[in-house]
């Protein structure tokens, strides 16, 4: 018989089967059914959401649960099997089990349930191996290797301070904004297996994956149906490529904004302008000026925020229309700021709520929600109408001025008791859908003007759909500091995870975001460390925190501004090898930065490095994520190939082995490889960029 699709193990009668697809890679065995441990349990019970300020205290019960014992076969072929799941605890109840192979290199999996009644709480198990390995669920910031934990996927503010700790816990003090390791901005219903597939399972509500056990995956869903489909290649990365080029590859982006920096500033045009004389007279590479504050600002107890009006503010930003077209003539975009959120009492509110184009409460008024210091509504982009009208607020107030990009920011707050025009959208799926609509509304804007390729949003938001949307991420609000849970070592996880889910091109705010002073505040030493490992990602942009007076600044003094200048210059000469990254990411879904593993796949050290990264097949990096160190130590993947430290003196070293290397401030340990087609541009970096004579090799 052919095995494409095919069952063994005891008879049917004894209600045990696997269920295996072909044999094209590693997998095998992706359900196992037991009467003592079956695939599907079905049940039903309440949950209650209660948000404060994005971040949401999810309290679920199960009221009852009914394991889908008794298994029997309707029928299989080369390419398909149905089954039927019961139980005799509800002889009504049945489930019907469909696999079919919809390509080579898919499997589309559904489930259909007759005599629902109330169910609405389902449990899928897939069958694991003891040592597999599990990556992805979107962005994830603590773990790479999601194994032995569970992760809900509900998109949410994702903490300050985050998985314990005294700022974890002041925070919760202070408003319960603390975060768990698995809160995120970005969740996806999608994971990626060491065994060479990837699951994407299509259901907005709120589902929890729960990877724990050593013998079985577990999907908790609201729902008592499941669909899913399941992809899989030969190889870990073809796997991803397929993942990526499935949910759309992100297009290119445009050369400026992959040279140089941009700079962070506010505070008017006067101020901006002053900080971009200096920052150009010291030499940095200015590729564009972030001015989010353009639309004005306020002072709230979260610190200097911007004004939730987005239109531009005459009196806070003068002359801004003609600063723009003198930057563009220097080569310099002018970037803004916007989210899906309208500040109660000015205009854009007004006309959103007269239209009916915000969300609403349970009596049809527009819905006030607390952001910390003020009230606002939320546009309803399910809407039709809303999109369309947004959208066209984005083309007329910022396409049309002229802006190099924006931060797209926010989409996480939907509350249950928010609800939108479009009426086929219960609670949990207006949630969920919320920052995958927010996405399409930007991408929408680029489209319909022209300016896809050429002007650049980027985002932190997002669910299964929003990557083939997105043209850049951004990995959100980290800490001003070195923490693991939430500091400056997160974004390498937030990329990482991102890539394995489909978005493969994302950049962080150069030393973190969120200050708490005086116990969170940013040093010079963090800004030039986070800023050293920018250069080896696509965009560099700098931020100067939710308190700037409090962090240190490229602008703080001019030792800051002259290394920065150098870090700038050093993106820009990476920009050739860049541009090949972005148009293998267009071209075949190969993300831009991702782990050592998927390039070198049969090297199993190479699984257990979180905190490096593949900035393309050519480079691997090792960011300082230590305060007070002078020296850094990489692992060097792959048996056979050979790596040429940058700062050093041109020694080739021996893939397969771990290197520990001298790395002043300005000096990550960078490797290349020894026969990349970029190898002389490297070495011109190394000559221009490096020291004399080289870093010593400690060893």
């Amino acid at each position: 018989m052919d095995e494409e699709v095919a069952f063994t193990g005891a008879s049917f009668s004894n209600r045990v089967a696997l269920i295996h697809v072909p044999k094209v890679c590693s997998v095998s065995v992706v359900f196992s059914h037991d009467a003592n441990d079956p695939i599907f349990s079905i049940g039903s019970g309440r949950t209650n959401f209660s948000e404060l300020h994005g971040n949401f205290e999810i309290k679920d019960e199960v009221l009852q649960k009914l394991p889908l014992d008794a298994f029997s076969l309707v029928s299989q072929d080369g390419a398909s099997v149905h089954v039927t799941l019961t139980t005799a605890e509800d002889p009504n109840l049945k489930v019907d089990f469909y696999l079919a192979e919809i390509s080579q290199n898919s499997i589309d999996i559904s489930t259909v349930t007759t005599n629902a009644g109330a169910y609405n709480r389902l449990w899928v198990r897939l069958w694991a191996e003891a040592e597999e390995q599990v990556w992805g669920v979107g962005e994830q910031f603590s773990y790479l290797n999601l194994r032995g934990r569970h992760y809900p996927v509900w998109t949410s503010e994702q903490g300050v301070g985050r998985d314990g700790g005294v700022i974890a816990n002041a925070s919760d003090v202070d408003g319960g904004a603390g975060g768990e390791y698995y809160t995120t901005y970005f969740p996806q219903a999608s994971y990626l297996s060491s065994r060479r597939y990837s699951l994407f399972i299509d259901d907005p509500r709120y589902l929890v994956f729960n990877f724990s056990d050593a013998s079985r995956h577990e999907v908790f869903l609201h729902n008592h149906v499941f669909h899913a489909t399941l992809l899989r290649e030969a190889t870990l990365m073809a796997t991803v490529q397929a993942v990526t080029t499935a949910l759309g590859t992100q297009p290119q982006l445009p050369d400026w904004i992959l040279r140089g920096a941009i700079l962070g500033v506010q505070q008017g045009t006067e101020e901006m302008l002053f900080h971009y004389e200096e920052a150009k007279v010291a030499g940095v590479d200015v590729s564009g000026l972030w001015i989010q504050d353009w639309s004005g600002s306020i002072e709230t107890m979260l610190g200097h925020r911007v004004y939730w009006n987005w239109r531009w503010n005459q009196t806070y930003y003068p002359d801004l229309d003609l600063a723009i077209e003198t930057l563009a003539q220097e080569g310099v975009r002018v970037l803004t700021y916007i989210n899906p959120h309208l500040i109660e009492g000015s205009d854009m509110f007004e006309e959103a709520a007269a239209q009916g184009f915000l969300m609403t409460d349970s009596e049809g008024n527009a819905f006030r929600q607390d952001f910390g210091g003020f009230l606002a509504g939320t546009v309803d982009l399910l809407n039709p109408d809303g999109f369309n009208w947004y959208k066209a607020e984005i083309e007329k107030n910022m396409i049309a001025m002229g802006f190099g990009g924006w931060m797209a920011d926010f989409g996480e707050y939907t509350r249950l008791d928010m609800f939108s025009a479009q009426t086929n959208h219960d609670a949990e799926t207006r949630h969920n859908l919320l920052p995958v609509a927010w996405a399409h509304c930007n991408r929408a804007a680029l489209e319909d003007s022209g300016q896809l390729g050429v002007m650049v949003p980027f985002m932190r938001s997002g669910g299964l759909g929003s990557s083939g949307y997105q043209v850049l991420s951004w990995a959100g609000d980290q800490n001003v500091n070195w923490a693991f849970g939430d500091g400056l070592p997160t974004t390498i996880i937030a990329a990482l995870s991102l890539a394995m889910s489909g978005m493969g091109v994302t950049h962080f705010d150069i030393g973190g975001y969120t200050t708490q002073a005086p116990v969170l505040a940013r040093t010079k030493e963090l800004f030039l460390r986070s800023a050293e490992y920018a250069v080896f990602t696509p965009v560099m942009r700098t931020h100067e925190g939710n308190k700037p007076e409090s962090n240190h600044q490229f602008y703080s003094d001019l030792d800051t501004l002259l290394q920065f200048a150098r870090l700038s210059k050093m993106h820009t000469r990476l920009l050739p090898y860049t541009r090949s990254l972005l148009q293998d990411l267009e071209a075949t879904g190969t993300p831009v930065q991702r782990p050592l593993f998927l390039d070198f796949e049969n090297d199993p050290l190479a699984f257990d490095v979180e905190y490096q990264y593949m900035f393309g097949p050519d480079l691997v990096v090792a960011p300082i994520l230590y305060k007070g160190v002078e020296q850094g130590e990489a692992y060097l993947p792959g048996a056979g190939v050979e790596w040429v430290h940058l700062w050093g003196d041109g020694t080739p070293v021996a893939g397969g082995t771990q290197q520990v290397v001298s790395s002043p401030i300005g000096y990550p340990p960078v490797f290349y490889r020894k026969g990349s087609p970029y190898e002389a541009l490297f070495q011109e970096i190394a000559v221009e960029f490096g020291r004399a004579g080289g870093l010593a090799e400690l060893h």
